[in-house]
């Protein structure tokens, strides 16, 4: 599955977990994306990989 989102454009980041005696392993942070099907500025419908927050902003208008 896309780990992208096709409006804003968001990606997957990388950073360390710290424990609470400061060792650090790596980790990845992943945004929600779910495969939807919207309606496009022509009006045809497209499935797309969009995330939680673009859906819940009104960013993306679902079919």
């Amino acid at each position: 599955m896309a780990r992208k989102c096709e409006i804003c454009g968001k990606e997957p980041r990388n950073g360390n977990t710290v424990s609470k005696s400061k060792v650090t392993t790596r980790r990845r942070w992943k945004p929600n994306i779910q495969k939807i099907r919207s309606i496009t500025a022509e009006g045809t419908v497209k499935r797309m990989y969009v995330c939680t927050k673009c859906m819940k902003a009104g960013k993306v208008q679902k079919a």
